[in-house]
């Protein structure tokens, strides 16, 4: 899916019609993996007060939140996350449902860089009531660094203001 892509801006008004849980998750000491933490931060600065949506920054252990995620009033969760071996370039955006792009029915076809904690944290979701979406930035660098790779930071700054936008900002 392009960074332009229409029907990815579509994704996002339908996930956002409803009270949204994003998370956040990867490991800010490996490089690109580090994206779906620095979205999450960013947003949670910039979310206006009394949205129904919440953001959480679960860094590498999705699972030690997961109980919390089922029980709160969130209907949808939006994972936002580093993948690896889609076959994109680096940066590209890839949304939709977790289980069907976990099954290969989607156009995802790389991982995330979280596989085994987010199946196990989206089927406890799922059992909960919650429609799971994964919302996947293919990595360039997962190896030990501090910086994102250009591409994936301007990646980063997109998702930011699109989910924002979508999610209502609070300036």
């Amino acid at each position: 899916m392009s960074r332009t892509d229409s029907s990815f801006s579509a994704g996002l008004s339908h996930i956002f019609t409803r009270p949204t849980g994003i998370v956040g998750i990867g490991n800010t000491l490996r490089s690109d993996d580090a994206v779906g933490c620095y979205i999450a931060d960013q947003l949670e600065a910039c979310l206006a007060d009394g949205t129904p949506h919440q953001v959480l920054n679960a860094e590498d252990v999705i699972e030690n939140y997961v109980f919390r995620l089922a029980e709160s009033p969130v209907e949808h969760i939006l994972v936002v996350d580093a993948v690896q071996g889609s076959g994109q370039p680096a940066g590209s955006l890839v949304l939709g449902r977790l289980t069907e792009l976990e099954t290969g029915s989607g156009v995802f076809l790389g991982q995330s860089t979280h596989k085994l904690a987010l199946s196990m944290a989206s089927s406890i979701l799922e059992q909960h009531g919650k429609q799971v979406y994964l919302l996947g930035i293919a990595a360039e660098n997962i190896d030990f660094g501090m910086q994102m790779s250009p591409d994936i930071q301007d990646s980063a700054e997109m998702v930011i203001a699109l989910l924002a936008g979508h999610a209502g900002r609070s300036h």
